[in-house]
């Protein structure tokens, strides 16, 4: 939780030194940021004359880092569903402005200035949503550590329970059930539970030993900060799809994870030009083929993991290597489709013959066994599929 303990009595003076100093220690361009970013408690003494102030600033609980793009239209909503004030004081909201053509920053200016201890704006030239989580983790000063996108929001009903239950745990991720919504109704489309088996809710299990089944989303994912911090965890930048590598990362450095049931993250789904969309990720395939390389790479170097968390990394390769599958049938037929695609997966089966394997999709499957002749009749099904939704 962040203290400013200010001496009674303090004079204007002193208000506008304090506020200086803290302008200082959240500017960007100015500021290295590691003393305090580094989640230990800093002592700051100003002196004027024979007054003194005394800053003491502790970490707070949560950090929810929100990387921010042209999304004027959203951002209220967003920023609005931490607004509790029972949690203001451990909670901090780092709004990072990535070069926005729009009112981005505006918007997040005046929750700054109506809430100068819990929201905080950087604005910078557009770098990708990595660079937004990059700066996050730089900047972030609490225990936990959350990224939200900036068309996406947070239940406030369920937020500060889960802030609470951060404050008394000490596991190293906290994962938690999502929902996702339609865009302009907000409809429930699904819901989306971190984990397949119930009974591990309200419960830790350890990454480590393989009791962590299913891969867990961006979405889904709390994680202490120090993991990030403390290990230089770093995102590609100027680049789509990065979302897999911070959630893969990470995991080498992590064991314990807990399950909470509550549906904690608004996941925002058919907005256009939302980069999960089939038409984006066929234009920007080869971005998605670049941060594949980089975590094919990654796992390359890994090195006396358990065979629990290799498996868990294998599986979150995977899902990236699925993806991909789906954009070669999205174009299977399209001239020289198809001889791309086996020799990208032959590539892949002879390098990584694991996370080859752990692919779990039946259409990848069927792809395979027929040597990818069945190519152009799963592009005409995956159509029609997408034309009934």
């Amino acid at each position: 939780m962040a203290v400013l303990g200010i001496s009674a009595g303090m004079r204007h003076s002193e208000t506008d030194a304090l506020a200086e100093w803290k302008g200082i220690c959240r500017r960007v361009d100015s500021y290295d940021g590691d003393d305090i970013a580094a989640g230990t408690n800093a002592e700051v003494c100003i002196s004027e004359n024979t007054s003194e102030i005394r800053v003491r600033v502790m970490e707070k609980i949560l950090s929810i880092v929100i990387p921010a793009y042209n999304v004027e239209k959203y951002l209220e909503k967003c920023l609005a569903s931490f607004e509790i004030q029972a949690i203001l004081d451990r909670i901090e909201v780092l709004v990072i402005n990535d070069g926005s053509k729009d009112h981005t920053a505006e918007i997040a200016q005046r929750y700054c200035e109506k809430y100068p201890e819990t929201y905080f704006l950087y604005n910078k030239e557009n770098g990708g949503h990595g660079s937004g989580i990059n700066y996050g983790i730089r900047y972030a000063t609490g225990k936990y550590f959350k990224v939200v996108d900036g068309d996406d929001w947070l239940n406030t009903e369920e937020l500060e329970a889960f802030v609470k239950l951060l404050e008394e745990t000490d596991t190293d991720i906290v994962a938690a059930d999502f929902l996702c919504i339609q865009d302009e109704t907000d409809t429930v489309l699904q819901e989306k539970h971190c984990t397949p088996c119930r009974e591990q809710y309200g419960h830790i299990v350890d990454l480590t030993k393989g009791e962590v089944v299913d891969v867990i989303k961006m979405h889904a994912l709390t994680i202490r900060s120090a993991i990030l911090k403390q290990n230089h965890i770093q995102i590609d930048e100027h680049c789509y799809y990065v979302d897999c590598e911070y959630i893969t990362y990470p995991i080498p450095f992590a064991r314990t994870v807990y399950f909470y049931s509550k549906f904690l993250y608004m996941y925002r789904l058919g907005r256009n030009g939302q980069s999960m969309d089939i038409r984006s990720m066929q234009k920007n395939r080869m971005q998605h083929q670049k941060v594949l390389d980089s975590l094919l790479k990654f796992y390359a170097g890994l090195h006396g993991l358990s065979d629990g968390s290799m498996r868990y990394i294998e599986r979150c390769i995977a899902q990236v290597v699925e993806n991909q599958f789906q954009i070669y049938i999205s174009m299977g037929c399209e001239s020289g489709i198809k001889k791309e695609l086996r020799n990208w997966d032959q590539g892949l089966k002879k390098r990584y013959p694991r996370i080859y394997s752990a692919t779990r999709k039946k259409s990848i499957t069927m792809l395979r066994r027929t040597n990818y002749t069945m190519l152009p009749i799963g592009t005409i099904v995956y159509k029609i599929v997408r034309s009934r939704r």
